[in-house]
């Protein structure tokens, strides 16, 4: 429980974190006009040359402070540097979640495999009093974590949704000896409760189509919301994860923003996707300038002011809006 005077500014500031080449990561960070972090949430690492997710959450003077951790999926893009990050920005009540990896790991590259075993070895030998938050097993529609306010503050309630992966879809790469690593991934929205109105905020991981599909069938009976202030696009803006979009066009109103990193050995994101993202969602963003093949680092930064309902954008490196 975490209380707020009724008066006391608070806002919710996300990063997306882009590279060159490949690799992204999110972050939520819940705070007040002083920047005094009232809880944040790191999902995915990635590093070349450099680590901008520890630059930022080290700027925030978050070391040993952050609240949870979702690492989405074992595939590198989305996971190296991740051991330096729950090194040094985790503490014994930080909740550790992660797709269901630790079955068969062998299967993953090296440098997932070494993640995996560094999880594992947190808890090696330890009573149960001890053992590090590390949750490997939720799926559609766990609460993966949930903080409460009082006061008389605007803000009520953070409820950490969780999105993908469905069991179903697990169940079925078992019969068929396979797995998809992408239907495994854990992708989750953020929904935070207001006096009047919820803000929500999707982080879609690497989700496909076929996810995406059976969250379309059953968001409505389990209360997934239907207006979004920010999506994190899944799978880099790919061809197989068009199924979004039909999930968006079906909300009340279009999506207020939404950004996408690049992979650009597979040619993503796709620029028709993308132009049919942004008959769904009001403003779209990249890490890198794809129209002008400017390819770097990038970092989107959204500062939502809560007690206001308005947002600030700032861009750094490549980072831009497309056109």
């Amino acid at each position: 429980m975490i209380t707020l005077g009724k008066t006391e500014a608070v806002h919710i500031s996300i990063y997306h974190i882009g590279y060159s080449s490949e690799g992204e990561s999110s972050l939520f960070i819940l705070h007040t006009l002083d920047k005094k972090v009232l809880y944040s949430v790191v999902i995915d690492c990635y590093e070349e040359n450099c680590n901008e997710t520890d630059r930022i959450l080290e700027q925030w003077n978050l070391k040993g402070k952050v609240n949870l951790i979702i690492w989405s999926h074992p595939h590198e893009d989305h996971s190296l540097g991740m051991i330096d990050i729950i090194e040094k920005y985790s503490n014994d009540t930080t909740k550790i979640c992660t797709a269901n990896v630790f079955a068969d790991y062998k299967q993953y590259t090296l440098k997932c495999q070494k993640i995996i075993e560094y999880l594992n070895s947190l808890n090696k030998g330890k009573h149960c009093t001890s053992r590090r938050k590390i949750i490997p097993l939720h799926h559609f529609p766990d609460l993966i974590d949930k903080v409460e306010f009082n006061g008389k503050n605007i803000i009520r309630r953070i409820e950490v949704i969780c999105i993908a992966p469905f069991s179903y879809l697990g169940g079925m790469q078992g019969v068929n000896k396979t797995r998809d690593i992408n239907q495994m991934g854990v992708a989750c929205i953020i929904k935070v409760l207001l006096e009047e109105r919820n803000v929500n905020f999707m982080f879609a991981a690497d989700m496909d189509n076929a996810s995406i599909e059976l969250l379309n069938e059953e968001s409505y009976d389990e209360g997934i919301p239907t207006v979004y202030n920010y999506i994190k696009i899944p799978h880099h803006g790919s061809k197989k994860t068009t199924n979004m979009i039909d999930f968006l066009n079906q909300m009340e109103e279009k999506s207020e923003y939404a950004s996408t990193s690049i992979f650009k050995s597979k040619g993503l994101p796709v620029s028709e996707v993308m132009e049919k993202y942004k008959s769904v969602v009001k403003e779209i963003a990249c890490t890198s300038n794809i129209e002008e093949e400017n390819y770097g680092t990038g970092i989107i930064h959204l500062d939502y002011n809560l007690n206001e309902l308005s947002v600030s954008k700032e861009y750094e490196g490549t980072a831009c809006v497309l056109k």
